[in-house]
């Protein structure tokens, strides 16, 4: 047989492992060879589907308590600076967004009118106390499905999430508000002796915390963009850049003065960051996202409430796409030489 054709054929199977080329210049002819090649083409596609990036986003919608806040251009310099409300957005074009930095730290800041809109999910969760929390159960999620026909869910968070099913709001606890809160002061190495010069412990400030409703508050989530990248999947959170007070409250003269003192020092950054957190339901497994890094945003919400000015990225690993067995894939190339067969033996 030929060698150039050998080779081809070997160089086209070799990941298979079935086949040597002293094996193919014994039994391969030349009709098999285009077998092979008609298989190996099949093997190709079916290996290309399966590692291709998701690079399209479908989402759906559940739940009513829902603000969309488009991205404006407020003083019509070309440059999106602003975050509306705007009940009639399409959804589908709203978290199309990203923000264009290498890492995501205080020192890095997005590309001028990044990331673009958001969707707020539990928009009401701030007005309510922490008995009404307690006894609310509704949820709204956003569900987005990749064109790889992977999906997952993001939805917002309920009392139950946080606090356990007996609503357990105490300090110590084994739950996630305790969890999320010592994440949360463990980021910035805040100890007893900096709690202790703003007149805190840790149990009195989470106590703070909760009763003036700081779980309420970290409950609504604003979904930037949901991107795809292989499996691994960003999901941005619009949120304050800097989130101090929502983390220590509004601080006495005093209490103030410690904070900048111990930022003087760089014992504090100049911001304490911290994104809201998002429920994330994924293959029948649920777990929560959230991080205490922020890119710096170029826009500002026009709600009184100057947010979105941060950008949080926390990242969330899908499970893989189901690629068909070896035996199915042989069984492809099996089939593909039989039509191959078949068409040569109808032209002789």
């Amino acid at each position: 047989m030929n060698g150039e054709y050998i080779a081809m054929v070997s160089e086209i199977i070799q990941p298979l492992n079935f086949v040597t080329t002293q094996s193919l210049g014994k039994y391969i002819m030349k009709s098999n060879l285009k077998k092979l090649l008609f298989g190996a083409s099949i093997l190709a596609s079916v290996s290309a589907i399966a590692t291709a990036p998701a690079s399209a986003t479908t989402f759906t919608l559940s739940g009513s308590d829902i603000i969309k806040y488009e991205a404006i251009d407020s003083n019509n310099d070309g440059i999106l600076d602003t975050t509306v409300a705007n009940p009639n957005a399409d959804i589908n074009a709203l978290l199309q967004g990203n923000c264009s930095v290498p890492a995501y730290s205080p020192d890095y800041e997005c590309n001028l009118g990044e990331p673009g809109g958001n969707l707020e999910l539990f928009a009401s969760s701030e007005q309510l106390d922490l008995d009404e929390f307690k006894a609310h159960q509704d949820v709204t999620s956003l569900q987005a499905t990749f064109d790889d026909g992977r999906s997952m869910t993001l939805s917002s968070l309920t009392a139950v999430d946080w606090f356990g099913e007996d609503l357990n709001t105490g300090y110590g606890a084994n739950t996630l508000a305790n969890r999320w809160f010592s994440d949360a002061l463990d980021a910035y190495n805040i100890n007893d002796f900096l709690l202790g010069g703003l007149g805190y412990t840790r149990g009195s400030l989470y106590n703070t915390f909760l009763t003036r409703g700081g779980f309420q508050r970290f409950s609504d989530a604003n979904i930037s963009y949901v991107n795809n990248n292989n499996g691994t999947v960003d999901i941005g959170l619009a949120g304050h850049y800097d989130a101090t007070q929502m983390l220590l409250g509004v601080l006495n003269p005093a209490q103030d003065e410690q904070l900048k003192f111990a930022q003087r020092l760089e014992i504090l950054p100049p911001q304490l960051q911290a994104s809201e957190v998002v429920k994330v339901t994924h293959n029948g497994r649920t777990s929560y996202a959230y991080t205490f890094s922020a890119a710096r945003s170029t826009l500002s919400s026009d709600d009184g409430t100057h947010s979105h000015t941060g950008v949080y990225d926390p990242q969330f690993t899908l499970d893989p796409v189901d690629v068909p067995e070896p035996s199915i894939l042989l069984g492809l190339i099996g089939v593909g030489g039989l039509v191959v067969a078949k068409r040569q033996s109808q032209k002789s």
